[in-house]
C-alpha cells in the first residue's frame, strides 16, 4: 500500500507538503496540491482515517443528510458535492436523517451538510447535532434563523418559467406539484406579478415521483379553458407528466407547452427536450463545499448564501396557438 512518504517521492516535494495537500491546507499552492492529488489518485492513495484522528483530532470527513435518494437531481448534487469536498481535502459520507447521528458520531466527521428538502426534519435534525457540537448547515432552505444556510430562490426561479411562457403567449398556465410546496407559492405570486389569471382548476396534485406527474395529467379533464402550458413541481413530475401528454395524443409542445423545475441530465433526453429551471449545481456544491469547511475553520461567514435558478430553453415550449 502507497504511504505519504511514497507519495512524496514522487511528487518531488516534502513529507509535510503532501500531508498539507491532503488535508486542504490554504497555504498549499493550487497547482501542487492538484499535483499531489493527481498522483495520490493515480496509485489509488487511501488515508488512514484512524491514524489521522489520532495524530490531528480530525477525521477530514463530512456528512451529507438526503431524505430522498431516488430522485436523479440528488445523486447529482452529491456527485459534484463529493468533487469540491475532495478537493479541498476532505471525503463526504452520505446518509439519511435517521441514521446521521449514530454514524457522524461513530465517524467524528468534522462537520455536516442537510439538504433541506423535507423541512418536517429540520427541527429535530438541528436539535440533534447541536448536542454533539458539529458544525453544520442547511442547503436549499427558504429560511432558517438559527443556522447557516444557502438558500435557492425557488420562487424566483418559478417566475422565471412564467415569464418563458407568457413571452410565447401563453396566458394559461397550470401548475403540477404539492399544494403545500414553496414553489406553488411561487407560481401564485408569479402570474399577479405578471399580470395572469389564477384558477384552482389549473393546479394538479402531485408530489414528487414519476408516477404523481403522470396520474396527474392522465386523470385531468381538458376542455377548452385549460392551460395551454404547465410548470412541473420537479424533474420527475415533469417527466411523468410528459409520458401523460404523449399517451393522451397531445403533441408537446405543438399542443402544450412544459416546463420542469430541476434540470437534470435525463430532461434533455426525455422524448422531447424539457425546458427547465433550476440552480446551477457546479456553483450549489461549489458554494456548500467553501460554507462548510469555513463553519469547520471557526471563520465568520455571512448568510444566507442565495442561489439564483437558471432557465435551460429545450424544445418543450414554443408559441401559443392564436396568440399574437
Amino acid at each position: 500500500m502507497i504511504t505519504i512518504k511514497d507519495l512524496a517521492k514522487l511528487a518531488g516535494v516534502s513529507y509535510s507538503t503532501v500531508s498539507k495537500a491532503l488535508n486542504g491546507d490554504p497555504l498549499i499552492k493550487p497547482a501542487t496540491r492538484q499535483k499531489v492529488l493527481a498522483i495520490a489518485e493515480k496509485h489509488n492513495y487511501r488515508k488512514n482515517i484512524m491514524a489521522t484522528q489520532l495524530s490531528s483530532g480530525k477525521s477530514n470527513i463530512i456528512g451529507f443528510v438526503l431524505d430522498e435518494l431516488s430522485n436523479p437531481l440528488f445523486s447529482n448534487i452529491s456527485k459534484k458535492l463529493h468533487q469540491e469536498l475532495k478537493d479541498r481535502g476532505y471525503q463526504m459520507i452520505l446518509v439519511v436523517p435517521t441514521d446521521g447521528l449514530e454514524i457522524f458520531s461513530q465517524l467524528r466527521v468534522d462537520g455536516c451538510i442537510f439538504w433541506d428538502y423535507m423541512p418536517d426534519h429540520r427541527e429535530q435534525f438541528l436539535k440533534e447535532f447541536s448536542n454533539i457540537q458539529i458544525p453544520c448547515f442547511l442547503l436549499g432552505s427558504e429560511d432558517s434563523p438559527n443556522s447557516p444556510y444557502i438558500k435557492i430562490d425557488r420562487k424566483e426561479g418559478i417566475f422565471k418559467a412564467v415569464e418563458h411562457l407568457k413571452s410565447f403567449g401563453h396566458e394559461r398556465i397550470g401548475f403540477i406539484g404539492d399544494s403545500q410546496d414553496i414553489k406553488i407559492r411561487g407560481f401564485k405570486e408569479a402570474l399577479q406579478r405578471t399580470g395572469l389569471a389564477y384558477s384552482a382548476d389549473s393546479i394538479l396534485p402531485a408530489i414528487s415521483s414519476w408516477e404523481d406527474g403522470y396520474l396527474a395529467i392522465r386523470n385531468y379533464t381538458f376542455g377548452d379553458s385549460s392551460p395551454t402550458a404547465f410548470i412541473g413541481l420537479n424533474n420527475m413530475v415533469t417527466r411523468g407528466a410528459l409520458r401523460g401528454l404523449l399517451e393522451r395524443g397531445f403533441n408537446v409542445p405543438q399542443d402544450i407547452s412544459l416546463i420542469g423545475y430541476d434540470d437534470t441530465p435525463d430532461m434533455q433526453y426525455a422524448e422531447v427536450a424539457i425546458t427547465t429551471i433550476g440552480p446551477p449545481l457546479d456553483e450549489l456544491a461549489s458554494m456548500a463545499a467553501e460554507l462548510i469547511v469555513a463553519l469547520i475553520k471557526k471563520e465568520n461567514v455571512e448568510y444566507p448564501v442565495v442561489i439564483q435558478p437558471q432557465l435551460y430553453p429545450r424544445h418543450s415550449v414554443m408559441r401559443c396557438k392564436g396568440s399574437k
